[in-house]
């Protein structure tokens, strides 16, 4: 499955080297870490409209690149996925 990891470059709350490692960590082929640089932990509650607006063009941008695939690239992942599960065994 696709997947997605956003993180405030200057977040206060969470270490972005756990999200850094959660994104090395993740088994999908088709990963994407974001970092902003001088926003906080909140991305969508407590930036400026202008980082908001960012972080919410980045997120719709990596969902529609992903739509235009359709049910035969989710099907490729799975495959994948489910072979590097049965070559681990």
């Amino acid at each position: 499955m696709p997947f997605l990891v956003l993180h405030g470059d200057d977040d206060k709350v969470t270490d972005k080297a756990v999200s850094q490692e959660l994104y090395k960590v993740a088994l999908s082929a088709d990963k994407t870490l974001k970092l902003y640089p001088g926003m906080w932990h909140g991305l969508l509650t407590g930036e400026t409209p202008e980082n908001i607006e960012i972080v919410f063009a980045d997120v719709i941008s990596w969902l529609e690149k992903r739509s235009d695939y359709g049910n035969d690239r989710f099907e490729s992942e799975l495959k994948q996925r489910n072979d590097r599960l049965n070559f681990k065994k």
